[in-house]
């Protein structure tokens, strides 16, 4: 079978890499990176020996699929390009800008038929995945995502950058939708939100508890899970895990096991699955319905924050 005719859409910091897990796939011919910055395309196809495209609309008839990693503001527009010339696309968090421009993409794909796939990474990082396996009707579940500020991404609030990814974890992790919420957050350092705390009651029951911050000292991230057998934590930054459960009586009145998980590519796995369910005509991991979920859990959060 003849390979898959790829390219990547914005190569900035995260669509380089983009472009070489397509090249890392063997069932993938990256026909080419394209950048509205055509210095930036003509830097990043010389680093892959690939050609450099500068306007979107050049690549239609060229390529079965594309990857876009650009400016969030921009994806409504790109994706709706290739989807109305039959081309699969992958898009990164956060779907679109708005929530009625994701709504319409993922009409326009169902309509046509096609694959949009939303880069909700963390779906496919190795500790999680663990982590998944050890569930059985949680009561809790609480994600924690701290970093320190990076000028990088400051554009939009920490809802959009940050906190997306764990609404994501809570919807796949839980199997359930939100039926309230309570919000707080602050804006300390950007125009936008730098810290937010969620606390959300799922329709299953399942309580989700999401903190992060892009102005902390340092770097954390983590899932904490109670259930009535055991508590489970997982370090998700250094695939590190543990579980505490009852022990066997006497002196092992508690029984703690902790284990570590290989470390993976993540993003590799994320782009293997999205050529996978294009090749083999099999559904999306991720899927833009998940991306449009996210999106309206995090509006919504915004909405209830700033009033």
């Amino acid at each position: 079978m003849s390979k898959l005719r790829g390219a990547v859409v914005g190569v900035g910091y995260l669509g380089r890499f983009h472009a070489q897990k397509y090249q890392n796939n063997p069932d993938v011919e990256l026909i080419g990176v394209c950048d509205h910055v055509p210095v930036q395309a003509d830097k990043v196809a010389g680093e892959l020996g690939v050609k450099s495209f500068h306007r979107p609309q050049d690549l239609i008839g060229q390529v079965d699929m594309v990857t876009i990693a650009a400016n969030t503001l921009n994806h409504y527009e790109l994706a709706k390009v290739f989807l109305d010339n039959d081309i699969h696309v992958n898009v990164e968090k956060p779907i679109t800008a708005t929530i009625d421009q994701a709504e319409e993409l993922v009409t326009l794909a169902e309509r046509r038929q096609l694959l949009l796939a939303v880069g909700h990474i963390e779906r496919f990082n190795p500790s999680v995945v663990e982590l998944k396996k050890h569930l059985n009707s949680p009561k809790v579940i609480e994600l924690t995502r701290m970093a320190p500020y990076k000028t990088r991404g400051a554009d939009v609030s920490v809802l959009h950058d940050l906190m997306i990814h764990d609404m994501d974890l809570l919807f796949w992790l839980s199997g359930s939708e939100i039926e309230s919420m309570m919000c707080s957050g602050t804006k300390l350092v950007s125009q936008e939100l730098d810290t937010a705390t969620v606390s959300i009651k799922m329709k299953n029951g399942v309580l989700g508890i999401i903190n992060v911050s892009r102005v902390s000292s340092g770097t954390q991230r983590s899932i904490r899970v109670l259930q009535d057998d055991c508590t489970l934590f997982a370090n998700t930054g250094n695939h590190e895990l543990e579980k505490v459960q009852i022990g066997s009586g006497g002196e092992e009145l508690v029984k703690i096991t902790r284990w570590t998980v290989e470390k993976a590519d993540a993003l590799q796995k994320e782009t293997d699955s999205f050529v996978h369910a294009v090749l083999k005509k099999q559904p999306l991991e991720v899927t833009g319905i998940d991306g449009l979920q996210a999106l309206r859990a995090i509006e919504e959060v915004r909405r209830m924050i700033e009033g």
